[in-house]
């Protein structure tokens, strides 16, 4: 494979807009240049697909494609090496991404030994490993720390070539964290100057509305409202501009609505009238997860605003029953359950502690938010936001507080359940002790379970599909042959998730999850066409998914090339043989 072909028609790709192609045409030629041995064209390519992954929120899937890429660089003997330190800077960024805060800080610190022990002195590696460091510890609170890193950072860039454009974000950064710490002269005088170098840049940039709205923020915070509303206006000119009335602009009229409270309280008052109706209007464009991530960005404040003490100890995120936890929401999903809110999880002391109050206070917050009414829950849905302590939330799916133990402890679980605890998104979490538990379920089942669960669907498709339906047809038994053709579109589903390591959720999801998985994600269509197609007509098709599934247990290793019938696979799949 020519890996350098194959980047610029990556790179292409990103340049016609076709975003929908991106993902298939990487695990394609990753596919391709596994099955000749360019382990090279392998590594390279995974490290691209970590980062499209990240870039569209798949955190999980960046961090699976990362420990893809961790394994073969040691397979190649390069553990240790410069690769190996920049894939690890991307695994932390994921994680820092996905609001992990503290794993993040410990991998970022380990990149940090390693580039001290390897001596290297490319500045962009080190100012990213720096500026990455300085927004996990914005993260965690820890402004002091941020601007420490923050204040490495800028010098190393300043002295790269065509660095205007990075030094300006960082110290629109510096400035976020000096605003933080009450340091307002010191946060003016990095926003000026990141605001003088955006302008001067050749092409205009999306942080440049950031760094305006900061000023404004500033401004305000020093009684020069004059000032302030300049700023503010700018900064909606410029996002205006760039992306339209988004939620950012939204946000933006919300700020600036507030600087006039007390001047121009009727034009207040008009400002929050129209930021609403542009909530409003972004409200189809807007999924439940980001719903709840904006509901937690702008209410974070209010709501821990009195427990500055426990507060690097508090997660939140949103996970559990619900289509917005899978993603997959839509306009009808919204008359149930459905509505601004989060979740927030404390250890058991803490939840002991303050756990009433909290909710108490999380209660009190604005129901209503970005056009969205308050949430109205279902009579038997249970609680599905608010606050938590951790072993109650986990031992709701688990049935237990702890992690489950022995075989038999795995398979007492319904697998939905297990699917519904490990969805979603975590916010924050920086002590990580919400995302141990996650992270431990999300490694799979033990070995031996896989194997079996993978081997029962895989039998099961060939049963239903390749045996059953055929002769139910034969012997005119049409109703037979319906149910054969649903059992496998389910049972093909629920290999597809074994071959991903993933739970398999409610059978509503079932098949739609199958076009959300990195490996066989290409079966979603044919699966829903075969749906559609009358079981008289069906076979030709299960035979084509049962080929591309035995493609995929092959490159996994559970079996070899040879008879089209899967169920001459299955003591493969066991090992036995």
């Amino acid at each position: 494979m020519d890996i350098q072909q194959t980047l610029a028609q990556l790179d292409s790709l990103f340049q016609q807009g076709a975003y929908d192609q991106v993902e298939p045409f990487m695990l394609d030629h990753i596919a391709q240049a596994e099955a000749v041995g360019d382990k090279g064209g392998v590594l390279s390519l995974l490290n691209e697909l970590m980062g499209y992954y990240r870039s569209t929120s798949r955190y999980k899937d960046s961090l699976a494609t990362a420990s893809k890429a961790l394994g073969l660089l040691e397979e190649l003997g390069l553990k240790d090496s410069l690769h190996y330190a920049t894939t690890l800077l991307n695994i932390a960024t994921a994680w820092r991404a996905d609001g992990q805060t503290q794993r993040a800080i410990g991998v970022f610190e380990e990149v940090g030994r390693l580039f001290l022990t390897l001596g290297v002195q490319d500045a962009f590696l080190v100012a990213t490993l720096y500026n990455n460091l300085a927004l996990a510890w914005q993260a965690a609170g820890d402004h002091a720390k941020a601007v420490q890193f923050l204040e490495a950072a800028i010098p190393i860039s300043r002295g790269s070539p065509n660095a205007d454009h990075d030094v300006a974000v960082s110290l629109t950064n510096l400035a976020q964290s000096r605003l933080r710490l009450g340091q307002l002269p010191e946060a003016r005088a990095a926003l000026e100057e990141a605001d003088r170098l955006f302008s001067g840049l050749p092409r205009p940039s999306g942080h440049h509305g950031a760094a305006i709205a900061a000023l404004g923020e500033v401004c305000f915070k020093e009684g020069r409202t004059t000032e302030a509303v300049a700023h503010y206006e700018r900064a909606l000119a410029d996002i205006e501009a760039r992306y339209g009335k988004n939620q950012w602009y939204a946000d933006m009229l919300e700020s600036l609505a507030l600087v006039l409270e007390a001047s121009e309280p009727d034009r207040s008052a008009r400002l929050r009238d129209e930021a609403a109706a542009v909530a409003a209007a972004l409200r189809p464009q807007l999924r439940g997860m980001a719903l709840a991530r904006q509901y937690y960005e702008a209410m974070r404040g209010a709501l821990f605003s009195d427990y500055a003490p426990i507060a690097h100890r508090i997660a939140v995120g949103l996970v559990g029953h619900g289509s917005e936890c899978f993603g997959f929401d839509d306009e009808r999903s919204r008359d149930h359950d459905f509505g601004p809110g989060f979740c927030v999880w404390l250890n058991d002391a803490d939840y002991a502690a303050v756990g009433k109050q909290m909710q108490a206070d999380y209660d009190r917050l604005p129901p209503e938010f970005a056009g969205f009414p308050a949430r109205q829950a279902s009579p038997r849905s249970g609680q599905r936001v608010g606050v938590f302590s951790i072993s109650a939330f986990y031992q709701e799916f688990l049935g237990a507080a702890a992690l489950p133990q022995s075989d038999a402890d795995w398979l007492q679980i319904p697998e939905p359940l297990l699917a519904c605890a490990t969805n979603g998104e975590v916010f924050a979490d920086p002590a990580g002790e919400f995302s141990r538990l996650r992270q431990a379920l999300l490694a799979y089942y033990p070995d031996g379970i896989m194997r079996r669960k993978l081997a029962q669907a895989v039998a099961r498709m060939a049963q239903s599909g390749q045996y059953n339906l055929p002769r139910a047809l034969q012997r005119d038994e049409p109703a037979a042959a319906l149910m054969a053709q649903a059992e496998f579109i389910r049972q093909t589903s629920t290999a597809i998730h074994v071959l991903n390591r993933r739970y398999t959720p409610a059978d509503k999801w079932l098949v739609r999850s199958v076009g959300t998985l990195p490996t066989l994600a290409g079966l979603h269509a044919p699966l829903t066409q075969l749906a559609l197609t009358p079981a008289a007509e069906a076979v030709p098709l299960i035979e084509e998914i049962c080929a591309a599934v035995l493609q995929a247990l092959i490159a996994q290793g559970f079996s070899q090339a040879g008879d089209a019938f899967l169920e001459a696979h299955v003591d493969s799949i066991l090992g036995n043989r």
